[in-house]
């Protein structure tokens, strides 16, 4: 592993660690994306997306809801698609470095807010004083700290990791190896299941079904049934719109 590409890949999970707060919510911090970049910077852009698109699936139900603190899926992807792609496998060993990094990145990121909010309490004083250059210090100073917070552990876990990591994967017995295929299957199913406990409502079930049923006995590819949706919710607008209209006229 070069010094450059580690840098890279550290630099890409240290910006999402500022997504949300320099960056907006940009999405950067999707699996999806940074497993493009990560790929990129590895040479294997088409693996890349292919193991961050099974990420995506699996911690797309994965979402923090009120004061629960959900998983750092952007660390967690990237270093979870770089092991990936360094040593040659697919989503399951992503999963096996992806999952316990996303967990201890949001440890490590509760603590980094906990001392932000001391900090806070300095930039309450600055804009009581109207002190615009001490607010702004404080901006760019947290942005610093989250940046180099990510980077440097990335980095090195990249960097001095690699061989390692590479090692334990070809030691692992193949009954190992197997379980971890599995869980790799089980889990996008399991995100979905997360993410329709949330979202689904009864009046959303026909659609499900046809969903369902268009993608497992049509043979339709994935486009044909987006565009098929898109379709359905645009004749639904129209009817919704006209509807709206009509009460209109008949209020004037």
């Amino acid at each position: 592993m070069m010094i450059l590409q580690a840098m890279l890949i550290g630099c890409i999970a240290a910006l999402t660690a500022l997504e949300g707060d320099w960056l907006g919510e940009s999405k950067f911090r999707e699996p999806l994306v940074t497993g493009f970049l990560v790929g990129l910077v590895l040479g294997d852009v088409k693996q890349g997306v292919i193991i961050g698109g099974q990420l995506q699936l699996i911690w797309m139900g994965a979402t923090g809801i009120g004061l629960s603190a959900q998983l750092d899926i952007g660390t967690g992807g990237t270093i979870g698609t770089a092991f990936a792609l360094m040593t040659g496998k697919g989503a399951e060993v992503a999963i096996t470095f992806g999952l316990p990094v996303s967990i201890l990145m949001q440890f490590m990121n509760t603590v980094k807010m906990t001392f932000f909010s001391g900090m806070m309490h300095k930039a309450d004083q600055y804009a009581e004083a109207v002190n615009i250059r001490g607010m702004t210090w404080i901006h760019y100073s947290c942005g610093l700290i989250t940046f180099v917070l990510y980077f440097f552990p990335t980095f090195f876990t990249i960097y001095l990791g690699s061989g390692a990591v590479e090692a334990i994967v070809k030691q692992l017995p193949e009954w190992v190896t197997q379980g971890l295929t599995a869980v790799s299957s089980l889990l996008p199913a399991l995100g979905f299941a997360m993410l329709m406990q949330i979202l689904m409502e009864t009046r959303l079930i026909p659609f499900f079904i046809v969903g369902f049923v268009a993608a497992a006995y049509t043979g339709l590819d994935m486009m044909a049934i987006t565009l098929i949706a898109v379709a359905i919710a645009w004749v639904m607008y129209m009817l919704k719109a006209d509807s709206v209209k009509k009460e209109e006229e008949d209020l004037l």
